[in-house]
């Protein structure tokens, strides 16, 4: 498996991971394209298409900071799930570097939720208990109540800080734009 960055937003295969990407989540946690376009070029920000024998096996999108590395959407074809290319691909992430990893899970609520927590803790990560909200994507939305995941450590409440300072401007910078302080 190996993994493709697209910064093209007329790159072939973007269409159908797009699709992948909408059918994954649910609207309150996913750019519109107007957005995805915006951000496509920044070095930050990472699209990525996973490939397998020359076909698209998932996404991973992140962005990349000084101190940490932030999933920002991860997801696998429907199709793909259970053959360890969601595994793979995040152990190869975690060993390209040493920093920590960020991703967002949504609150153990019921048992598909608790499955998705379960993986991402068979692979080291940490599900840390601050109460966290993701800006709102869209124009009017609301705040998004999940829950952080760090690798290889918890997350110290300081670190939880400057992730919020610094990082969520620039990850939502539509929302900081139209409201700042």
């Amino acid at each position: 498996m190996k993994r493709l960055r697209i910064k093209d937003t007329s790159a072939s295969l973007l269409a159908e991971a797009w699709k992948l990407y909408e059918s994954s989540f649910p609207t309150e946690e996913r750019r519109d394209w107007s957005q995805q376009q915006a951000i496509m070029q920044l070095e930050a920000y990472h699209f990525d298409l996973l490939m397998f024998n020359n076909k698209l096996v998932g996404i991973l999108l992140w962005w990349e900071f000084a101190t940490i590395r932030y999933i920002e959407h991860f997801a696998i074809q429907t199709s793909q799930r259970n053959s360890g290319f969601g595994k793979t691909c995040l152990e190869n992430f975690i060993a390209e570097s040493g920093v920590q990893v960020l991703l967002e899970v949504e609150k153990p609520e019921d048992s598909l939720k608790q499955r998705r927590i379960g993986f991402y803790q068979r692979l080291g990560f940490h599900l840390n208990a601050y109460d966290y909200a993701h800006p709102p994507y869209l124009e009017g939305g609301d705040f998004v109540e999940l829950r952080l995941m760090s690798y290889p450590d918890k997350l110290r409440e300081d670190d939880l800080q400057t992730f919020q300072t610094k990082g969520h401007p620039i990850i939502h910078r539509p929302y900081f734009e139209k409201n700042p302080g």
